[in-house]
């Protein structure tokens, strides 16, 4: 009968002193052995003084900069509105509302004047068969894709409570398409306000270079500042193609969402950056 060779036994199996020692120490390891340290965002860190100060001065003055930076960023908003209007076959001219926001400043955002029609016959018929098809897909979906056939069903729930309203209620909506371009502009500023002052709670807390803080600060406040516009253009072609009954379905599932789930995927892509810089990681190895 083979026995095994006690050599070739990793070290801290033979050091165990219990059967419930062994297991807590197996449960540490990854699978060629290697200790599995704790995540980052699972690590309590020292507040420093300095990390305090960067926590609270250096967002509020991130957040001071986009302030200040949303009047130009508004003017080229305007300008990608007017440019990709005639494109997407959308009516109507491209105006701007003020908002005011803080120290005086005001930004003018752009919005559309295109009128969306109230539901007739055919949209219910091609909303109601995409519901469908979304239902169908939701039911075939494998295992692995749970998350997305639940999201699928809700957005179908949600675009039957606006068939309802439709149907009883046609001309009780209280929003028209421009308006709810001017809400979509609106709280898109008030997101890239908020996003540094956000991470100055969530992500400067942990030993991460000052530099890569404020690389994803700007980076995030960047993507956003893109996608705002662009969001906003396809919600209103969308509208104006299958008439208001989309709208509610488009806020809850395609407004802010969007904006959140784009912030989380940066900072859950930042936090597995490395503590020290990568030059600092490459002498280490060559030494």
């Amino acid at each position: 009968m083979a026995t095994s060779d006690p050599r070739s036994t990793p070290p801290y199996v033979r050091l165990a002193k219990s059967r419930q020692g062994l297991l807590a120490e197996l449960q540490r390891r990854g699978a060629r052995g290697g200790v599995i340290g704790p995540h980052r965002a699972m690590v309590t860190g020292r507040l420093t003084p300095w990390r305090i100060t960067s926590m609270v001065l250096v967002p509020l003055a991130l957040s001071a900069g986009v302030v200040w930076l949303l009047g130009p960023l508004s003017d080229v908003w305007t300008q990608l509105v007017t440019l990709l209007q005639p494109r997407l076959g959308l009516a109507g001219a491209v105006s701007r509302e003020t908002l005011h926001v803080a120290g005086g400043l005001s930004v003018a955002v752009p919005y559309l004047t295109t009128v969306a029609r109230l539901p007739v016959a055919t949209d219910y018929w091609v909303v109601g068969s995409i519901c469908v098809v979304a239902v169908l897909v939701s039911l075939l979906l494998p295992q692995r894709f749970l998350p997305l056939a639940y999201f699928l069903r809700f957005a179908v729930l949600l675009q039957l409570t606006a068939f309802l309203n439709f149907t009883l209620r046609p001309d009780s909506f209280p929003y028209d398409l421009p308006r709810y371009l001017q809400s979509l502009f609106q709280i898109g500023c008030a997101v890239l306000v908020l996003v540094p002052l956000v991470l100055g709670f969530t992500y400067f807390p942990f030993d991460i270079a000052l530099w890569r803080k404020v690389g994803l600060a700007a980076m995030t406040v960047a993507h956003l500042a893109v996608l705002i516009p662009l969001l906003a253009l396809v919600h209103a072609f969308l509208i104006v193609r299958l008439s208001l009954v989309v709208m509610p379905a488009l806020f809850f599932l395609w407004g802010v969402i969007p904006l959140l789930f784009s912030f989380i995927a940066l900072y859950g892509w930042a936090m597995s950056w490395p503590d020290v810089p990568p030059r600092v990681s490459l002498e280490a190895r060559r030494a």
